[in-house]
């Protein structure tokens, strides 16, 4: 992008006035009480013994109090904080390390702030309120305005907006948007006023503007194990995202397409692209057309809003806040590796403010670019300042085999943390278009709905076990790190995360209850006692908490800081993992070890083949500046070194169509050896060997014809069989609809399949295609709920004897109307009734063998079911009535003829 230079006044050097209270430190280690922003350790002198309001220049006087920097010499307590909030003293944001932001009255007593523990009191320099780009012209032309900056700018929450745009217009600066409800304003500034407007007391932060949004670019289903949540058998798991609210923030309307059908809600008239189509259908299509491409969520309500990078817009805003959506997907990406901006803290505010709601973001397709970080091309390149947040999830991508793709941005975030948070398939997914279309998908862009769809299936299970009440969002992150299947590094690393998720192992351990909701403060511990079974293969631990939003720019973004330890019935500490988040390539790319983690809002501890017992997980508030803290502990017990997850029960696969086998695997270090039986295990067929390494077979499935198929898969003592029996049957081939009639009735017939018992004829439903009819021919005649309507219909046979389903064929549609129909009600008799001429140009004759006794109803009705024409006749002693239908075009028409209870229909063709 073109970058415009620009003349500017401002320096990166202090405030003359201020450089005897504030210094830069080339090093956080020469003094403890350094504050940390924007990778900067400041040094604040220690002045409480000698501070006095009148010390604070007028850039720090607001309305009738004070802005400023306060720092502690401890974290203060957890009665300290409550008592400061019970005054009124406002604590505002922190600032690693010990010290806040602050908006006090101007009668706080010093002395009183000196007994809670105070170090110092000073202004915020105004530098200190630009973020370093912003520091760093030229800027890119998206930033500019003619002469002018683009930026945002926030303001403090003491001032009304309105104040504030009011005396911004009188220093000549000019409004470009306002955004939401919130304290952010987008600006126009003249190029020379940076240092005017970052000293005017109500502004905190000043930072360019969002660059400009990117789009980011069903074999993913049975990777992500989301098909062992929703099984569509009775006997398993159907969990759909029932009740649960998605929203897809992207490039306008989606569909129209019957994989939505009746669960849709457009909040925009936008058809810029085919991006939020393609999202959509990975998170939750039903696979009404085609039943291989159902997403994640197929039951999940969808709205669809416009991405607006603040996350301040009407329509995202509305619909989170009244409880409508509680998991958002944006698959956008502007800038790279922006450190913590206010869209961060806008959407990690969010989170904390609604407890039930997930943001999730693809992590981007950069996975070769140099963004800055300082360990070159490959490394830190998460797009977007949003994916920052600490609260939100970042999608890594992948094939369907597991295997990350090369432009898969990479971590860490700019503060170190671990980014991306859980891997997902998004590569060359198929996923709907508009018009009932599909298109091929690829790049993290697919991967975040992939985790966002198996977070609604998850919110619905938690649902289903609570009474209805829904899960922290917490919790919901929680289950799926801690259940992901690890690649890679062992361990988390900066290229996978936690793992490609694992929508099973989630879904149980919510089922089984295996998690903790609790709360700490600071300098306080919890101890939490944890029973693992007899023949654990592996156990896992993991502290996870939505952390507060953090200052503008901080870096670390930590706020609160909790640390685990978890102690083995032999009294052993075992520490969480930790990576060297070091600016160099290879530091980045270690193995993570154990240790303390003061950077992270998540620690885990992995324990392979532990010994049973009571195990003791410690959770202490390290550094708690705004608490109480809440958290949630998960624990993952896995028995079994091997476990075949797909296919696993009930599954339908058709002969001679590729399908992908799936299990995971712990502890195992032989190559894995895949066969299949048709005969519920009498006898087994081999498949191949794989190294142990890779957890994944593609199979293409063989001409038999079975209900009693099972996988089997074998590393050296380790083994595990399919939990049931699935299909093997070739689809139904030759359906046709052949009639569609007035009566609302459609008719249909297909190839027969040899050893089929009965047919299920489907017809699209409100959402979904649902089961209209059953035989055991292979003609059928069907309901519809309209004859002038779009039919979509299929067709699946089944053999309950032999108990074998094959998967229901393709969707296809007719546009609706009449369709070659021959009413088949005869209740005259054969010779009771006669038409003539037929064909007929000018005058056609009705005629009854016997006098006519009761009022005798005709009615002309067109191919499309129109009613053209109808005549009633009373008894008159006469057998025979005419009809004028000189008027009526070329073609075929039907005549339906009734008198008391009797009726015929018959075709008149006029030419």
């Amino acid at each position: 992008m073109k970058k415009s230079t620009k003349s500017t006044s401002f320096t990166s050097r202090f405030v003359a006035a201020m450089v005897m209270l504030l210094m830069v430190s080339l090093s956080f280690a020469q003094n403890p009480y350094a504050i940390q922003l924007q990778g900067d350790a400041i040094e604040i002198p220690e002045n409480i013994s000698t501070f006095q309001w009148s010390d604070m220049p007028d850039s720090a006087r607001l309305n009738d109090g004070y802005v400023g920097w306060i720092q502690f010499f401890q974290t203060p307590t957890q009665q300290i904080q409550n008592d400061f909030k019970a005054r009124g003293y406002q604590l505002l944001n922190y600032i690693p390390n010990k010290a806040y932001l602050f908006y006090f009255p101007s009668e706080v007593s010093v002395s009183y702030l000196q007994n809670q523990g105070v170090r110092s009191i000073v202004p915020v320099v105004s530098s200190f309120k630009l973020s370093t780009a912003l520091k760093n012209p030229p800027y890119e032309d998206y930033a500019m305005d003619g002469d002018n900056i683009l930026v945002t700018l926030v303001h403090n929450k003491n001032v009304s907006t309105n104040y504030v745009i009011q005396d911004l217009a009188q220093k000549q600066i000019a409004l470009v948007a306002r955004l939401g409800n919130s304290t952010n304003l987008e600006l126009s500034i003249p190029n020379n006023c940076l240092n005017e407007l970052s000293s005017l007391p109500y502004v905190e932060w000043v930072e360019l503007i969002a660059p400009p949004a990117v789009p980011e670019d069903i074999r993913g289903k049975s990777l992500h194990r989301s098909s062992g949540l929703d099984t569509q058998t009775t006997a398993g798991r159907n969990y759909t995202g029932e009740g649960i609210g998605v929203m897809v923030r992207d490039d306008g309307r989606v569909g129209p397409h019957i994989d939505f059908e009746g669960r849709i809600t457009n909040y925009t008239n936008s058809t810029a692209g085919t991006h939020g189509d393609g999202v959509a259908g990975i998170l939750c299509g039903a696979g009404n057309i085609f039943p291989y491409r159902r997403g994640m969520a197929a039951g999940a309500d969808l709205h669809v809003v416009n991405y607006i990078s603040s996350f301040l817009d009407p329509a995202t805003t509305n619909l989170i806040n009244d409880g409508t959506v509680q998991i958002t997907n944006s698959s956008y990406g502007d800038g790279c590796n922006d450190g913590y901006t206010t869209r961060a803290r806008t959407v990690d505010m969010q989170m904390n403010t609604e407890p039930t709601l997930l943001h999730v973001f693809s992590a981007g397709n950069s996975g070769t670019s140099n963004c800055g970080y300082g360990a070159g091309s490959g490394w830190g390149n998460i797009t977007g300042g949003h994916k920052q947040g600490k609260n939100v999830i970042a999608t890594a991508n992948t094939d369907y085999r597991g295997v990350l793709e090369n432009s898969s941005s990479r971590g860490p975030a700019a503060d170190g943390r671990i980014k991306p948070d859980l891997t997902a398939n998004g590569h060359l997914q198929i996923s709907t278009a508009p018009n009932n279309l599909y298109q091929t998908f690829s790049g993290t862009s697919g991967a975040a709905p992939g985790v966002a769809g198996v977070a609604a299936q998850l919110y619905q299970a938690y649902a289903d076990a609570n009474g209805g009440t829904l899960p922290p969002a917490a919790l919901i992150k929680s289950a799926m790190m801690n259940t992901a299947q690890d690649k890679g590094n062992a361990g988390p690393d900066f290229q996978f995360g936690w793992g490609i998720i694992n929508g099973l192992r989630a879904g149980l351990l919510i089922e089984d209850g295996r998690f903790l909701l609790d709360d700490v403060t600071q300098g306080n511990s919890n101890s939490h006692t944890i029973a693992v079974p007899a023949n654990t293969k592996e156990v896992r631990f993991m502290v996870y908490w939505n952390d507060p939003a953090g200052a503008n720019g901080a870096n670390p973004a930590l706020v609160n800081d909790l640390d685990m330890i978890v102690t083995d019935p032999g009294s052993t500490d075992h520490f969480p993992y930790i990576l060297d988040s070091t600016p160099n390539a290879a530091a980045l790319n270690q193995p993570a070890t154990n240790g303390i983690d003061h950077l992270n809002n998540m620690e885990q501890v992995v324990l392979d083949n532990p010994a049973a017992g009571n195990y003791t997980v410690e959770i202490t508030g390290f550094n708690v500046p705004v608490g109480p803290q809440d958290y949630v502990i998960t624990y993952e017990i896995i028995t079994d070194n091997l476990v075949v997850t797909y296919p696993n029960a009930g599954e339908k696969f058709p002969s001679g169509v590729p399908r992908t086998i799936h299990w995971d695997a712990v502890n195992t270090t032989a190559s894995f050896v895949i066969d299949y039986s048709i005969d519920n295990g009498g006898s087994w067929t081999n498949l191949g060997t794989v190294p142990n390494s890779q957890h994944y077979f593609d199979w293409t499935v063989p001409a038999e014809l079975s209900g009693e198929a099972l996988v089997r898969v074998t590393s050296g003592a380790f083994q595990d069989v399919s939990d049931g029996t699935f299909s093997i049957a070739p689809l139904v081939t030759g359906l046709v609809l052949t009639e569609v009639c007035p009566d609302n009735t459609a008719s249909f017939q297909w190839n027969p399949i040899a050893g089929a018992e009965m047919y299920d004829l489907y017809i699209l439903g409100t959402k979904y295609m649902e089961v209209a009819g059953s035989t055991s021919n292979t003609e059928i005649t069907v309901p519809v709920a309209d004859f002038d309507d779009t039919i979509w219909y299929a067709i699946a046979a089944r053999s309950t004897t032999d108990g074998w389903e094959t998967e229901r064929s393709d969707a296809d549609d007719y546009a609706g109307g009449v369709l070659n129909c021959v009413l088949s009600v005869e209740e005259f008799a054969a010779d009771a009734i006669s038409m003539y001429p037929n064909p007929a140009t000018n005058e056609v004759f009705i005629a009854l063998k016997e006098t006519l006794s009761e009022t005798l109803s005709v009615r002309i009705v067109n191919s499309l079911g129109q009613q053209l024409q109808q005549v009633e006749r009373a008894p008159n002693g006469s057998n025979e009535i005419s009809l004028n239908v000189s008027q009526l075009q070329t073609g075929l028409y039907f005549v339906t003829i009734e008198s008391g209870t009797q009726s015929t229909t018959k075709k008149l063709l006029i030419e």
